[in-house]
């Protein structure tokens, strides 16, 4: 999560290096489901990341795309948490 105050609501990201894509999740105040979403799949030998973290969707993902290389999906196309 985020530094900022906990209860700020914020987006993830969410990327499969697999398949070269990655979602931008959110707004949300907890960010364990997705992570518990992502170990799961690691374990099904899915190569999943969460992180990094913003208040910006927008920036997030274009900051993200930038630095990876990676193309955009929806979102929950990549996992679902159980909410």
């Amino acid at each position: 999560m985020p530094d900022s105050d906990p209860t700020e609501p914020f987006y993830l990201i969410v990327a499969h290096h697999d398949r070269c894509v990655f979602s931008v999740e959110g707004p949300m105040t907890d960010n364990h489901p997705w992570e518990s979403a992502a170990r799961y799949a690691r374990d099904h030998e899915r190569r999943i990341t969460c992180g990094p973290a913003g208040p910006d969707r927008d920036a997030l993902a274009a900051e993200y795309r930038r630095a990876h290389k990676l193309a955009g999906v929806q979102p929950d196309s990549i996992v679902r948490p159980r909410l």
